[in-house]
């Protein structure tokens, strides 16, 4: 494997907001790339962090949630996770969605890194953790939640994927390397 060698960085001259509010902070930068080119203006988003979690169940099933996504105007499935409170640490927010999202307890927690989302124009990352499920209580949704928890085998989780039922990218990212698919 060869070693990346570090690349100039780009010189930000000016940066205004677009928008920004607690989901959304998109600015619009005025660059000048290593070879003295400007490009203006270049959309960056900063979200907050998001955390993901790959829960397995005692058969080593996996725990997926099925919720409406607007932009793409459907429902699809995916891992349980959500954004990281400003000042919330990873794993504790990893515990909390998870709680929240399906009402599962669990332990045996496993940091399985963190990624950038979409480093083009994302400034944020997404901590992935693994973990077993220890016990199930009522969900405690968000008033704008509407999701559906289930444990699909592995076998399973690969036809959905290549049905395009589990169709995030980032979250099938989730599942190989937390499950060393990768």
């Amino acid at each position: 494997m060869t070693k990346s060698v570090p690349m100039a960085t780009w010189i930000v001259n000016s940066s205004a907001t677009v928008i920004k509010d607690r989901w959304i902070d998109l600015r619009a930068e005025d660059c000048t790339t290593a070879a003295g080119i400007n490009i203006a203006p270049y959309y960056v988003l900063h979200y907050p962090d998001w955390a993901h979690i790959v829960c397995l169940d005692r058969d080593d099933r996996i725990c997926v949630v099925s919720q409406y996504r607007h932009a793409v105007a459907r429902t699809v499935m995916e891992l349980p996770g959500g954004v990281i409170e400003a000042g919330e640490d990873p794993l504790a927010a990893a515990k909390r969605e998870l709680r929240e999202e399906t009402g599962i307890t669990a332990d045996q927690w496993r940091a399985c890194g963190s990624y950038a989302t979409n480093p083009a124009t994302h400034a944020n990352s997404v901590h992935i953790f693994a973990c077993r499920a220890v016990s199930i209580a009522a969900t405690q949704l968000d008033d704008q939640e509407d999701i559906r928890c289930a444990f699909l085998t592995l076998q399973d989780l690969k036809v959905a994927i290549n049905r395009g039922e589990f169709s995030h990218l980032l979250h099938v990212g989730a599942v190989c390397q937390a499950l060393d698919l990768i």
